[in-house]
């Protein structure tokens, strides 16, 4: 259960609303039945693409709340430019999940990065390439990403990496609450709405700007977004990110 944003392209005042997301881990919603504080303190992380927009590549990760950490307002200011791609993760760890660093989104190999929000039961029976290694304490978000990594890897013949996410998770059969995600490879960025339980929690919008996209789980508190408008995702929709400026292709299942 976390708090998801992504940007791509030129969004004005980055900075600054990358920084009202981080209160989010002091006031973000909560789904139903887990009322035992406020927010999502159990963690944060943030990746950006590279400057040649060939991969993702890990800027930070750390434990607590973004909000009281230092680090995480050093890490967007010490970049000298907006990348390309940028995600930001807020986590409140799932109940079966512990809290550790090596459980925090985001999570990157190969060049892809992923960060969820949901809990996916008996996530170690999806099926996986065995040369993926795995980072975590058997986090459910690392086994989906590696699901998802291995259909990528193996596509079938004539299928865009957007069909083959579409088929990857139409064919899920296990149990989960849901499976809200951003996926990118620092060229192209994937964002996923599924959910199975709490739609008003699993909520993830965007707003697109003159020349970028925003994408959050829920509303950012930033006079810096007052331009544009945000657009709630249906469920079980999939949005393709690519391009300069960024543009949108959406796919419904």
């Amino acid at each position: 259960m976390c708090r998801l944003m992504g940007m791509c392209g030129k969004v004005d005042n980055w900075r600054e609303i990358a920084t009202a997301f981080s209160k989010q881990a002091e006031t973000g919603n909560l789904p139903p039945g887990r009322q035992n504080g406020s927010g999502h303190k159990d963690g944060w992380g943030i990746t950006i693409s590279n400057p040649g927009q060939t991969a993702m590549v890990p800027l930070v990760r750390q434990l607590g709340s973004a909000y009281e950490s230092p680090g995480y307002r050093e890490a967007l200011y010490a970049l000298p430019d907006q990348p390309d791609i940028l995600l930001c993760h807020l986590r409140q760890a799932s109940d079966i999940i512990p809290i550790t660093l090596s459980n925090t989104h985001p999570f990157v190999h190969n060049g892809w990065a992923f960060t969820h929000n949901g809990t996916v039961y008996q996530a170690q029976t999806l099926a996986r390439d065995s040369a993926l290694v795995f980072t975590s304490q058997d986090s459910d978000t690392e086994h989906l990403f590696h699901y998802l990594l291995t259909k990528i890897k193996d596509p079938a013949p004539d299928k865009t990496i957007s069909e083959i996410i579409v088929d990857a998770v139409s064919s899920l059969t296990l149990d989960y609450t849901a499976l809200n995600f951003m996926l990118s490879n620092g060229r192209d960025l994937y964002v996923l709405r599924d959910f199975r339980k709490h739609e008003a929690y699993y909520t993830l919008y965007y707003c697109q700007l003159a020349a970028g996209i925003i994408i959050y789980s829920q509303p950012i508190d930033s006079e810096a977004l007052t331009q544009g408008r945000s657009t709630l995702l249906a469920n079980n929709c999939l949005l393709r990110i690519h391009g300069s400026p960024p543009q949108i292709e959406e796919i419904k299942f």
